[in-house]
């Protein structure tokens, strides 16, 4: 269990040690650049970084405990904690109905991240937490235990919890943490939890990083994504670097990945993991945040016939039965029977065009946006085309998991806001007609997904995490009352 400094020690007991890294004191460039003050003045930047760690003998095994005070966590190297630690023990120690936050990502889609609060207790599925879409990386929740002296625990992979314990009492109270972590408990209220678990095994993680280096080298950027691996302020954020003293960009692309290397050429998964992305604060000009750029990027992977992502420095692997269960929910999906015209790699503007003279009697929608200012949003596109026989049809191409998460986000929320009066008269005004009259009945309605693939099977044939995020649509569109349909739009090419 390594830190990146070895000689400052704070303090040394039998079974722990602790260390510290010195704290340097600078004056805010605030005081100058604002203030223009010239002469001393007592008011500094401090950053205390402090680790101490206790080597404990558990059920015969060695086991190494990590207390980080301050910025401690910083002189942790990378991959050393247990994935889900602090997880784990908080599920095993709170009721179900006691979560105050959640900070979940989905890995399906557009792989979202959000970090939600609810002012009073309650359960997670009031957080919109998809058990299907989702996966946990951190909790907020209030134990009634005495372990915890029936204060708030919050759990990641660390766990942080405040208790009267101190340094010569806590290793019994470490002990009693590591016995939770290892309780099967959890699985009777929060099972979906091994839905999706880390990589262990070191040749199947080279496997993948070398799937990864692959990905970039052929600019597979449909797979590859990149960003801010944590809930960070943004309004503290001057702009994100890769060389400090160099500019930077609001936000990290893997455009700008690329261009951090010489030639645009990424030499290994080392490089990834040792090269560094800066947040740099705006308010002294300091780095206010640091990633290894390998702990930035979000990718997905099949391979050997299982679904493997990337996301920020870990490798996770999905639970062969929930695999199977969305690839038979996909499966389920029923298809539509209209006769689509094949693609010949026409902008999908074009294509919709075309689809829209092909059908009869059909309105072409695409680019035709409605606004209602009332209800907050400002612009919706209500589909690509729209039938007589009341069929919203929506159409993308099929560019990875990321790009078809904006086909199945559009008709979700084309088909939420058509409950809302006002958003129907609008598209009345869009349609040139009264489409939509009187009350609105979502069962009269189906919505088509159609997408455009190189295969020209009767199924897309879409990325795993895509069928992932797109059960989550159907679902919510299928308890609203619509009938939701796929179909494959072939593209043969373009023809001389």
């Amino acid at each position: 269990f390594l830190v990146q400094i070895y000689n400052n020690i704070l303090c040394e007991g039998d079974n722990s040690i602790t260390y510290y890294e010195p704290t340097i004191s600078t004056i805010p460039v605030w005081l100058n650049s604002y203030y223009k003050f010239k002469e001393d003045v007592n008011i500094s930047n401090s950053n205390a970084k402090v680790v101490s760690l206790h080597r404990l003998i558990i059920n015969s095994k060695e086991r190494i405990f990590a207390i980080v005070f301050g910025k401690g966590k910083n002189l942790l190297n990378d991959d050393v904690t247990e994935e889900q630690f602090g997880i784990k023990v908080l599920l095993n120690s709170v009721p179900k109905d006691g979560f105050r936050q959640i900070y979940s990502s989905n890995y399906g889609g557009n792989h979202r991240t959000r970090n939600e609060i609810i002012p009073k207790k309650t359960s997670i599925s009031e957080f919109g937490f998809d058990i299907h879409n989702d996966f946990l990386r951190k909790a907020t929740a209030k134990s009634d235990e005495e372990l915890f002296n029936k204060n708030t625990i919050t759990g990641a992979d660390l766990l942080s919890v405040a208790v009267p314990i101190n340094i010569d009492n806590v290793n019994g109270f470490l002990v009693s943490c590591y016995e939770r972590y290892l309780s099967d408990k959890y699985k009777e209220d929060f099972g979906w939890l091994d839905n999706i678990k880390e990589v262990k095994e070191k040749s199947i993680k080279n496997v993948l990083n070398e799937e990864l280096i692959k990905l970039i080298y052929q600019n597979d950027f449909d797979k590859v994504m990149a960003a801010i691996p944590e809930i960070i302020e943004w309004e503290k954020v001057l702009d994100f670097r890769f060389r400090i003293n160099q500019p930077g960009y609001d936000d990290i692309e893997i455009s700008h990945i690329i261009d951090a290397y010489k030639d645009g050429v990424v030499p290994s998964v080392d490089s990834l993991k040792t090269k560094k992305v800066y947040a740099i604060s705006n308010e002294n000009g300091e780095v206010l945040h640091e990633w290894s750029i390998y702990n930035c990027l979000i990718v997905e992977i099949e391979y050997d016939k299982n679904a493997y992502c990337l996301n920020f420095g870990k490798w996770y692997k999905l639970n062969k039965d929930f695999v199977q269960l969305i690839n038979e929910n996909y499966e389920n999906i029923p298809l539509s029977d209209v006769a689509f015209p094949n693609s010949n790699s026409e902008r999908e503007d074009e294509y919709n065009k075309k689809l829209h003279e092909t059908l009869k009697n059909s309105i072409l929608m695409d680019k035709k946006t409605v606004r209602v200012h009332e209800i907050g949003r400002s612009s919706i596109e209500l589909c690509d085309v729209l039938t007589n026989d009341n069929q919203l049809i929506h159409v993308k191409k099929n560019g990875g998991s990321s790009y078809l998460s904006h086909l199945f986000n559009q008709a979700a929320v084309s088909g939420d806001m058509l409950f809302d009066e006002k958003f129907r008269n609008e598209s009345n005004k869009e349609i040139g007609k009264n489409y939509f009259n009187g009350d609105f009945i979502a069962s009269k309605y189906c919505i088509v997904l159609g997408i455009i693939t190189k295969k020209g099977n009767n199924r897309p044939d879409i990325p795993f995490f895509s069928k992932v995020a797109i059960q989550y649509a159907i679902n919510g569109l299928s308890r609203r009352g619509y009938t939701v349909k796929l179909k494959n739009i072939y593209d043969e090419g373009k023809k001389d």
